[in-house]
């Protein structure tokens, strides 16, 4: 898992690959919207984006994930979310691996919580169970860009 501030992610381009095309597809979609990118799935060479806006939910109204095909990178763009963290030994399968969604489902404590705000991103590889847009208190409004960044071992 990284977490970090928005500035910095070029920094882990040799971590996350296709990164570059990733924030290049953005950039340009940006553009096209003239500033804010409708909600939806957006493909590019190299993975695909999707825009997200919604509201919280509390973090026992849910389950972690993970994923074996695509590293998560998720970008806050306004507001904020809460997310949970663990890594995959330490949770319960709860529903099996799906191919085409590329998910699992994953039961466990949420003890390791952190609030991610406008201007950070976090990562998240195959071994990293997540559970995002969760709040631990209070409900929060978010608006985020999910990059899917394929993974390969």
């Amino acid at each position: 898992m990284i977490i970090d501030h928005l500035d910095n992610i070029h920094f882990y381009a040799p971590l996350l690959p296709n990164l570059e095309k990733g924030l290049q597809a953005i950039r340009e979609e940006k553009e096209k919207a003239g500033g804010e990118i409708p909600a939806g799935r957006y493909d590019f060479d190299g993975g695909f984006f999707k825009v997200e806006r919604g509201k919280t939910k509390a973090f026992s109204n849910g389950t972690y994930e993970a994923h074996k095909n695509f590293i998560d990178v998720q970008i806050i763009e306004e507001g904020s979310e809460e997310i949970a963290w663990a890594i995959l030994e330490e949770l319960t399968e709860s529903i099996p691996y799906n191919a085409e969604k590329d998910a699992a489902r994953y039961t466990g404590d949420f003890s390791h919580q952190m609030k991610i705000k406008k201007g950070m991103f976090w990562a998240a590889f195959p071994w990293d169970g997540h559970r995002p847009g969760a709040h631990s208190k209070e409900e929060q409004n978010y608006a985020k860009i999910i990059l899917k960044l394929p993974f390969k071992e």
